[in-house]
């Protein structure tokens, strides 16, 4: 392998409590029950997204002061080009996809905030479980190749949950795909789809190979395993810039055209479609695609299960897998040292 309902949730911003009703993934915004829109509702300094001229500077939830394009960014209704052409069955055919507007959280999901979440749950009667009994967090991670390698970063005791020094604000990873869909119903959102995360990573403008453009990812840019596009049989793999994660938004220029930092490297992100070799080629659906019903892929050892999707690079993967075409299946079952998320919210129209 590559690498509920909550009552408080932890931002970049620190802990905040969820009002009352926000857990049914709507995530607000002015002009509810058509009552006018007002210019700044919650006096943050932005505009409601659907006022603002800028998407880099519309506020993706006018009810709450503390929901900044700092934290949140509007990625537009719109078209953009999903896959790629000469790359592998998986990826074609290069298709034009219209997806509905929506809102990403700019950065992925940390440990700290993580497990503020894993104390709420345990503080609900739930420790380390989803409202299915499902697990939240691998504590044991017995399904990883690098399980001596790379420990767990928060260590739970007596209920509580904290995270090892020095990696509160680096990605969570060793969690499930429903870890991720628990995290951001608590916050008002979801994983992204496919499309949506492909649209937020490679913008509506071009074709472009990453989430900057076309130049090559180096150690300057974005913690991957530099290298070519195209590895050649028996090409030498370059060693990660990283030995690790980073915390997030540490490389600048790991940005996509709408703002959100580290969708080519750092961990790879879990989203909401099952995997399908032949997804793109038998979809219909050209707008808001919501992926087939079921999937499955065959693992190492020529294991075949049910298979989710994971989207964008992370720190050992080389650019190939760090483009924003690029689709990676791991055990929709599984966690992995190297797959993380962030969550997406819905906009009224």
């Amino acid at each position: 392998m590559r690498l509920l309902p909550l009552l408080l949730l932890f931002d970049c911003g620190g802990l905040k409590s969820i009002p009352a009703g926000s857990l049914d993934g709507d995530s607000g915004g002015g002009g509810a029950d058509g009552d006018p829109l007002a210019e700044d509702a919650d006096g943050d300094g932005f505009l409601d997204w659907r006022l603002a001229e800028d998407p880099a500077l519309a506020d993706c939830d006018d009810h709450d002061a503390e929901v900044t394009p700092a934290q949140r960014r509007l990625v537009p209704a719109g078209p953009f080009w999903r896959g790629a052409e000469g790359y592998g069955e998986e990826l074609e055919p290069l298709t034009e996809i219209t997806v509905s507007a929506f809102c990403a959280d700019v950065f992925e999901v940390t440990n700290a905030e993580f497990a503020e979440l894993l104390d709420a749950a345990a503080a609900g009667g739930r420790p380390n479980q989803d409202d299915l009994g499902r697990p939240l967090y691998d504590f044991l991670d017995q399904d990883d190749e690098w399980d001596d390698e790379i420990p767990q970063w928060i260590v739970e005791e007596n209920g509580q949950h904290s995270v090892s020094d020095g990696m509160d604000l680096h990605p969570v990873t060793e969690v499930y795909p429903w870890s991720g869909e628990a995290f951001c119903a608590a916050r008002g959102g979801r994983l992204p789809t496919e499309a949506e995360w492909e649209k937020a990573a490679r913008g509506g403008a071009d074709i472009r190979t990453w989430p900057w453009g076309d130049t090559a990812p180096d150690c300057n840019r974005a913690n991957i395993r530099p290298g070519t596009l195209a590895m050649e049989p028996g090409q030498e793999q370059e060693q990660p810039c990283q030995p690790l994660t980073t915390p997030v938004g540490s490389y600048p220029d790991d940005i996509s055209p709408y703002g959100l930092h580290d969708l080519s490297g750092n961990v790879a992100e879990w989203v909401s479609d099952w995997y399908r070799v032949d997804a793109y080629a038998t979809e219909t659906d050209t707008t808001d695609p919501q992926g087939p019903d079921s999937g499955e892929a065959e693992f190492p050892g020529g294991v075949v299960a049910e298979a989710r999707m994971t989207r964008g690079g992370a720190f050992p993967t080389e650019p190939i897998w760090d483009a924003v075409f690029s689709r990676y299946p791991e055990p929709a079952d599984a966690s992995s040292n190297g797959v993380g998320f962030r969550c997406v919210y819905p906009l009224d129209p």
